[in-house]
């Protein structure tokens, strides 16, 4: 068994804004799960404000609010809290994310007031988060960030959850009355039988439908891919590593795999939670989105094989 060791950030990564920030704009998705929040957007770095001030991060919830983001090394500081909240409120954002390696009581005590005030008067209230954020790593593997929230609002993710669900179509039929194209229709119902019909398993969101399928993981199933009603496809290569499920599958983080999923869906090869255009799903790309969702599935499959062997030996 490795030994897991923590480091400073600057360990990691050298430098604040020409290091870590960039990290953060690529890991928004693990971000957000430290505060159970679903961070859709790729994010804005280094966005201009009145004063020639920047913000580290603009983002985007689920719900379609604007979070603004603001990282630094070391003890949190009275300027990066104020212009985060400065801004926050000038965009009318629903929250603020405050990411160091240690925050202060004080900022602890006024993120905690700002969070009762919200939860009083949700429409002009400002949510704040504090995280607090490590460098990880397994032996001499690569440093990975670890993200721990240590103030976060008390009602702010429930409310949003809520919104989420009522979004939710409650049937297939709900979900097939919100495609704009017969053609996209047509096409994720011919995977989505597919699937089915396969022994896999589906599952519905507010504007997509989840391939799942059996896995190393608690919950025994591990998503695939999402395909939505504008015709995206949503692939999530972080998952694949091991990121919500912490089981990596060694097939599908390689760089031939990699490669392969790139040139199919017209990734760069650094998104996580990478998703295509709108349109993407054709019908001449039911054939090779199978094949792909069939190789994530097998090797799903292989994973979960090797783990009983493993737990038997």
């Amino acid at each position: 068994m490795g030994r897991l060791s923590f480091g400073r950030l600057t360990q990691a990564w050298a430098g604040e804004a020409s290091d870590f920030t960039p990290l953060l704009v690529d890991r928004l998705d693990q971000l957000g799960e430290a505060l159970d929040l679903e961070l859709v957007a790729a994010g804005r770095s280094e966005v201009t404000t009145t004063g020639g001030r920047r913000i580290d991060i603009v983002a985007q919830g689920s719900d379609g609010s604007e979070l603004v983001i603001e990282n630094q090394y070391g003890r949190a500081d009275h300027d990066h809290l104020t212009r985060g909240l400065a801004y926050a409120v000038a965009r009318d954002a629903r929250g603020l994310v405050l990411v160091a390696e240690e925050h202060r009581d004080e900022f602890r005590a006024v993120a905690q007031y700002l969070n009762d005030i919200r939860e009083l008067d949700p429409e002009r209230g400002i949510a704040v988060w504090l995280v607090e954020a490590r460098a990880v790593r397994v032996d001499d593997g690569p440093w990975a960030p670890l993200f721990t929230a240590v103030v976060q609002p008390n009602q702010f993710t429930a409310t949003v959850e809520r919104a989420k669900q009522e979004e939710r179509p409650a049937s297939l039929t709900q979900f097939w009355e919100q495609f704009d194209s017969d053609e996209t229709a047509t096409t994720v119902r011919a995977i989505l039988d597919r699937w089915e019909a396969a022994g896999h398993r589906r599952r519905l969101g507010p504007t997509h439908v989840v391939l799942e399928a059996r896995g190393p993981a608690v919950s025994g199933t591990r998503t695939v891919v999402a395909l939505y009603t504008d015709g995206r496809v949503m692939v999530p290569f972080s998952s694949y590593a091991g990121q919500n499920s912490g089981v990596s599958v060694p097939a599908l983080t390689t760089d031939e795999f990699r490669a392969r999923a790139d040139a199919l869906f017209g990734f760069g090869g650094t998104e996580r939670q990478a998703r295509t255009e709108p349109g993407w799903l054709t019908p001449e790309r039911i054939e090779p989105l199978w094949a792909f969702c069939t190789t994530v599935a097998d090797a799903y499959a292989d994973a979960l094989a090797t783990d009983v062997r493993g737990a038997i030996d």
